[in-house]
């Protein structure tokens, strides 16, 4: 049967209403990471998810309305869900699997505002390793102590993973769900959109340079340590924000909206 709604009613209809200056300043951020996503060719059609803790509540955030390309979210029709996965503010409709990723982290790790989940197929590759990803380069070292590991259940839709979610994640930045995908936090959109940014370099860079056949040079723990406390001055999203918001603002900045 025909839809009687159009494509630019679906788009563009309201999700939830907005409480506060800060709620719209965090909508905005999130539809950019959204439409950032798309620009860096991470994101899977309607698929994968990314939220916000709504600001002065417990544990409400703000996601996409299910059926939306990246490209299509603005700040304007994120709906906005409980920590039991009902519908507060717009369409009834919630993507399942991204409910229970999600409300495990905004359940249990309060700090983490932020929280990416993405399927980048330049990188999944990588959560098939079973020793786990190494470090190799320079840029890895930015999450030298904070990649930690998720083993993989099937489908995210059993409302007990959370559990397990969130302790696996413990106080690490990144999470790397075996057999999966990834799943990146913080407490700016910028810091949690930087960690998947580097999460996925560091996959990408393990998969070339293990698929050359040559020998590898891993480097001595104390060395990753030492560089790991020499990010400490270039924290992710501090600088990279602001150039990354230009970019959308150039690009389409329909996102606002």
């Amino acid at each position: 049967m025909a839809s009687n709604i159009s494509e630019e009613t679906f788009r563009h209809a309201a999700g939830a209403r907005v409480t506060s200056p800060e709620e719209q300043q965090v909508r905005i951020d999130l539809a950019a990471m959204f439409r950032l996503t798309a620009m860096f060719g991470w994101d899977d059609t309607i698929w994968n998810h990314i939220t916000a803790r709504v600001p002065g509540s417990d544990h409400n955030f703000l996601m996409h309305r299910f059926g939306l390309l990246y490209e299509e979210v603005s700040a304007s029709n994120l709906i906005k869900v409980d920590e039991h996965g009902n519908v507060l503010e717009g369409p009834k409709d919630v993507n399942t699997a991204g409910f229970v990723i999600h409300s495990a982290i905004h359940l249990h790790h309060p700090q983490n505002k932020f929280v990416f989940h993405a399927h980048p197929p330049q990188a999944i590759a990588a959560t098939a390793f079973k020793d786990g990803i190494p470090f190799l380069v320079q840029d890895s070292s930015m999450l030298y102590g904070d990649v930690r590991y998720h083993d993989w259940e099937g489908l995210s839709v059993d409302l007990d993973e959370r559990h397990r979610i969130a302790e696996n994640l413990g106080d690490g930045k990144c999470l790397v769900m075996r057999n999966h995908g990834f799943l990146t936090v913080g407490a700016t959109a910028g810091e949690a959109f930087m960690n998947m940014y580097y999460l996925i370099r560091m996959c990408d860079v393990a998969l070339r340079a293990q698929a050359s056949g040559l020998p590898l040079e891993p480097a001595e723990p104390e060395l990753w340590a030492k560089s790991r406390k020499q990010y400490d001055a270039f924290a992710p999203g501090k600088y990279e924000w602001p150039a990354l918001l230009r970019r959308c603002d150039r690009a389409d900045p329909s996102y606002k909206v």
